[in-house]
């Protein structure tokens, strides 16, 4: 009797031990990145950087938040289907995985400003996981 009370104390302790590694490498495996995205009449000003550009890892986890600094406008990043509408004073926060590789551009698509054909287009660049 007292050899099986042993055992079942044990298993649970491997199981829980197998499920803490999991969720460990899970964590581990994805990055986080916070980047802040403000859009102004016919630009997309990134923090931090000079350029319209977003650099992320494969598979880290985006989040962004979007502000406007002046008029109504769009993130709007057609191969991860995401378009978010911004209102200046109301920032936009959203997320997605960055599971794809390569370049991918980004605009705002309200047509009342034509702010894409004036150039408010920035490119989210996704590098492979080494």
């Amino acid at each position: 009797m007292s050899h099986h009370h042993t055992t079942s104390h044990r298993l649970p302790l491997v199981g829980l031990l197998l499920l803490a590694c999991v969720v460990t490498v899970a964590v581990t495996a994805q990055t986080r990145r916070d980047i802040g995205v403000t859009a102004v009449r016919h630009a997309f000003r990134i923090a931090d950087t000079d350029k319209p550009e977003i650099h992320v890892g494969q598979d880290d986890l985006v989040r962004i938040t979007l502000t406007s600094a002046d008029i109504p406008h769009s993130f709007t990043l057609p191969d991860y289907r995401i378009q978010k509408r911004v209102e200046p004073g109301k920032d936009v926060v959203f997320e997605f995985r960055a599971e794809k590789v390569g370049r991918f551009e980004f605009h705002c698509s309200l047509t009342n400003d034509n702010c894409r054909e004036r150039g408010m287009v920035g490119t989210l660049i996704v590098t492979p996981r080494p």
